[in-house]
């Protein structure tokens, strides 16, 4: 009850702000940003949101951890626009949704006709209206098609980024204070995720995703540090973070993970996949779950072991045992490379990937060491 009203409270004020730079002549301009959706050329989902545009300097004109700071508040601050029309045309195909309440939208397609598998530009219009010019932005759409072989569902945080997310403080550096440029992926992820998306045969794009707990306003600040570090890109699912009618999130664990999961699993059904995760947090134990719901779709579990409590070693073996008693595999691995010869031989990657994989391992390791050389002397 205190939460609904508060949130009333909060959606109501927002928009009496809004009408009232409206009617002065000085409405804040919007903008679309456009996420990654994903689907199969039967029907597919365009994802987006709509936000008074926040200003966010680029990391380049940002000269001290202040500057950091500020543009580190800019991005949760957000100002949402709940009820937008957003136009979309994908091809020769128009459609029009609605924004919900924290400014997201969400809509389901049928993709044109003979759309292949692969990446597709979408094109997201906001007209104008009432005093308030509209915006425009581009987004994409990855189908899977008959010829992937199969998915990939990765965490990001201590699985893909290093950030420490078993010590609050170290989270809380990673989240707040640095930019992507600064924080280092784990050594050879990208290779092995190119690996595995790549598949056996010519030709495949095995469709990647990436699943964490860190919130929506983080979206541009993680896909340019996948970008920088040449991790390839997928549809990142992340979470919303802030006050709604039933509560304020971040609450609860990270359930919301199996929500993600399942929604791609059940519209790329029957494609069967790989679920990468660490040892920190509740990866084993969601992975396990889904293992149980969808019985003979997981081919294998990686999890990348980090510093964890003591006692973890034993639940990741009861977790292991569980897991192949329904018909899959959960495997603790120490770096990529370790990963990538397991899944060379299992089929699902191509031998000659893995000397890729060793290299750049060892390259990553070098730059990182680098990085934190000048962190500690600079």
């Amino acid at each position: 009850m205190v939460y609904r009203l508060a949130h009333q409270t909060h959606q109501r004020w927002s928009q009496l702000r809004r009408d009232l730079r409206t009617r002065l002549g000085i409405p804040k301009p919007l903008y679309v940003l456009p996420f990654r959706g994903y689907g199969t050329p039967a029907r597919a989902v365009v994802k987006a949101r709509v936000l008074e545009d926040r200003h966010v300097r680029p990391p380049e004109q940002r000269r001290s951890l202040v500057g950091a700071a500020v543009a580190s508040y800019k991005r949760y601050a957000t100002h949402e626009v709940p009820g937008a029309r957003v136009q979309v045309r994908w091809g020769d195909k128009q459609w029009e949704g609605l924004t919900d309440e924290e400014g997201f939208l969400d809509l389901w397609v049928p993709p044109p006709l003979n759309a292949r598998p692969g990446w597709h530009e979408v094109h997201l219009h906001l007209p104008d209206a009432a005093g308030q010019p509209g915006a425009d932005a581009v987004g994409q759409v990855l189908l899977s098609g008959t010829d992937s072989e199969l998915g990939i569902i990765s965490d990001l945080d201590d699985t893909v980024i290093e950030t420490g997310v078993t010590n609050p403080l170290k989270r809380a550096w990673a989240l707040f204070l640095t930019d992507h440029r600064q924080r280092v992926p784990f050594e050879g992820v990208g290779a092995f995720y190119a690996a595995l998306q790549a598949g056996r045969h010519e030709g495949v794009l095995n469709p990647l995703f990436y699943v964490s707990s860190s919130p929506w306003n983080l979206y541009e600040h993680l896909d340019a540090y996948l970008q920088t570090h040449e991790i390839p890109a997928g549809p990142l699912l992340l979470r919303d973070w802030g006050l709604t009618a039933q509560g304020f999130a971040p609450g609860g664990g990270h359930g919301h993970k199996l929500d993600k999961i399942r929604a791609v699993m059940d519209t790329l059904a029957p494609l069967p996949f790989l679920l990468l995760g660490d040892s920190g947090q509740e990866d084993p134990e969601h992975y396990a779950t889904i293992v149980r719901e969808y019985p003979s779709r997981v081919r294998c579990i990686y999890i990348r072991m980090v510093h964890s409590r003591r006692g973890r070693e034993a639940e990741l073996a009861r977790l292991a045992a569980d897991v192949r008693a329904h018909g899959s595999e959960l495997l603790v691995v120490e770096d990529s490379v370790s990963a990538a010869r397991h899944a060379a031989a299992q089929g699902w990657i191509r031998w000659a990937e893995v000397p890729d994989v060793q290299r750049a391992q060892g390259e990553d390791a070098a730059a990182a060491g680098v990085l934190d050389r000048l962190e500690r002397h600079p």
